[in-house]
C-alpha cells in the first residue's frame, strides 16, 4: 500500500506554503531512527511513499539483517534501487548498522543529519550539537512547507517542541516525557497500577483504575502541551501556527485546540529537503 503525504486541516486557510520545491528525480531513501520506531520511506515522483515501520531494537539487528530488510522491501514494492539516502537518528547504537546496510545494499554513502548539515535555518540556541537530528528535520520541513512563525510539536517517545520563526530562525523549544513513557513509568514505580493500552478515554470521569489512568495520562498530557504552547506564545509575543507530528499524535489531538495542522510525515519531508540542500543533484 502506498502512503501519500497527509495534512489534516484542523483550521483551514492558515499558513501553508504553495511555492514549488525542486523535485528530486531519483528514488531517495529516507530513514528516521527513533527511540521507539524506525520509519523508512522513499521519495520520488513527487511524493513520499512505501512507508516501512520497524521497532527500534538495540543490539538486536546487525548490518546483514538491515540490508536484508531493505533489499526485500525494494523487491516487494518493485522499486528501482535508490540512488541517494539520508538518515536522521537519535539512537547511535543503531545508526552505524543502518548506515552500513545502506552501503551494502545500494553501494552509496548516506547523508547522516547533524547540526553541521546545511539546513537553510539560522540557529539561535546554545549547544547546537545537542539538538536531535529529528528535530532539525522537523524544523526544516516546517519552514519549507508552512508560512510564518511555527511551533512544531512531535509526539514520540518524548514530546518535543520546536519554535521556528518566519525568517527561518530556530529560536528554541522544550522537551517533556512522552505519553507511553509516562504510562510505563507510572506502572513501573507503583506496586498495583497496570500498564494500560493507550486509547481515548470513554469518559473524563474514570470508573475503573484503567480509566482513571487513561484520563490522567491522556488529558494530563494534552493539558501540559497546550500550556507550553500558550506560554511560548506569551513569552515570544508573536502569533504562531501550531504543527503536530509523531506516532502518538492521535492519542491527544481531540483534546488540544491549539493544533492547526497535523503532518504525520513531517520528519521524512525534512530529510528530503536536507538532502537537496546538501547534494549537487
Amino acid at each position: 500500500m502506498e502512503h501519500a503525504l497527509i495534512h489534516f486541516y484542523l483550521n483551514p486557510g492558515r499558513n501553508i506554503r504553495t511555492d514549488k520545491q525542486r523535485e528530486i528525480k531519483m528514488e531517495l531513501l529516507l530513514v528516521d531512527i527513533g527511540n521507539t520506531n524506525i520509519t523508512i520511506g522513499f521519495y520520488g515522483n513527487g511524493g513520499i511513499r512505501n512507508i516501512l515501520r520497524l521497532k527500534t531494537i538495540i543490539d538486536g539487528r546487525d548490518t546483514e539483517e538491515y540490508s536484508y530488510i531493505l533489499d526485500g522491501f525494494i523487491m516487494q514494492h518493485k522499486m528501482q534501487a535508490t540512488e541517494g539516502a539520508v538518515i536522521c537518528s537519535v539512537v547511535p547504537e543503531v545508526t552505524a548498522f543502518l548506515t552500513d546496510a545502506v552501503k551494502k545494499s545500494f553501494d552509496i554513502e548516506p547523508l547522516n543529519v547533524n547540526h553541521k548539515a546545511e539546513t537553510g535555518l539560522k540557529f539561535l540556541i546554545k549547544n547546537t550539537e545537542e539538538l536531535g537530528a529529528d528535530r532539525i528535520a522537523n524544523a526544516v520541513a516546517a519552514h519549507k512547507l508552512y508560512k510564518g512563525n511555527i511551533i512544531v510539536v512531535d509526539f514520540g517517545t518524548a514530546t518535543t517542541f520546536c519554535v521556528i520563526t518566519g525568517k527561518g530562525e530556530y529560536a528554541g523549544g522544550a522537551i517533556m516525557p512522552g505519553i507511553v513513557l509516562s504510562a510505563h513509568a507510572l506502572a513501573e514505580k507503583t506496586a498495583m497500577l497496570p500498564v494500560v493500552e493507550l486509547k481515548l478515554p470513554d469518559s473524563v470521569l474514570g470508573k475503573t483504575t484503567r480509566e482513571n489512568i487513561l484520563t490522567g495520562i491522556i488529558l494530563g498530557h494534552a493539558g501540559a502541551v497546550e500550556r507550553i504552547i500558550n506560554e511560548i506564545k506569551t513569552d515570544v509575543g508573536k502569533d504562531f501556527t501550531v504543527l503536530a507530528t509523531g506516532g502518538l499524535v492521535d492519542s491527544v489531538k481531540p483534546y488540544i485546540k491549539a493544533i492547526d495542522y497535523i503532518n504525520p510525515l513531517l520528519t521524512l519531508e525534512g530529510l528530503r529537503f536536507i538532502y537537496e540542500l546538501n547534494s549537487n543533484t
